[in-house]
């Protein structure tokens, strides 16, 4: 009984998160203000960050803790060990953004049963590159050596 009701809170969750991220999704900007002709951001601030700002945030915060999927740094992790060219790295997470699929995902099977798979990103191929380069740059070898010993979130 306790497995079944587990299981079903679960796809309550399931079934709530892809609504939000429906109605909220992937590829929309989180801040209206946010638009082509305001980029009086950070000059610092490269474009992959300003895309990961404004378009990925709302689901990935940098570090663990992890908000609705896999925090930018696990990720990087996950495709660093996955690939040992970035140029493939990046081409992979582009395919992968636009069509997500558990079978093509480099983070580990838990983390996808935890966490789902995210809802393709509905944005031009080159914004998408930029922001998967940008996520490859995120690599912490510090948060590396700690994730490979079993101190991850």
């Amino acid at each position: 009984m306790k497995n079944k009701l587990a299981a079903g809170r679960y796809v309550l969750f399931a079934v709530s998160l892809v609504c939000i991220t429906g109605i909220y999704g992937c590829g929309v900007p989180q801040d209206p203000s946010d638009n082509k002709g305001s980029q009086s951001a950070s000059a610092e601030m490269t474009d992959g960050e300003r895309l990961y700002k404004r378009y990925c945030k709302r689901c990935h915060s940098m570090g663990p803790p992890p908000k609705f999927g896999p925090p930018v740094k696990g990720i990087a992790i996950h495709y660093r060990d996955a690939f040992a060219d970035k140029k493939k790295a990046v081409e992979h997470m582009v395919a992968f953004m636009q069509h997500p699929d558990a079978s093509l995902s480099k983070c580990r099977p838990e983390a996808v049963r935890r966490f789902g798979l995210m809802p393709a990103m509905n944005l031009p191929e080159k914004e998408l590159r930029t922001v998967s380069d940008w996520f490859w740059e995120q690599f912490d070898p510090e948060l590396k050596h700690r994730h490979d010993s079993g101190h991850h979130h």
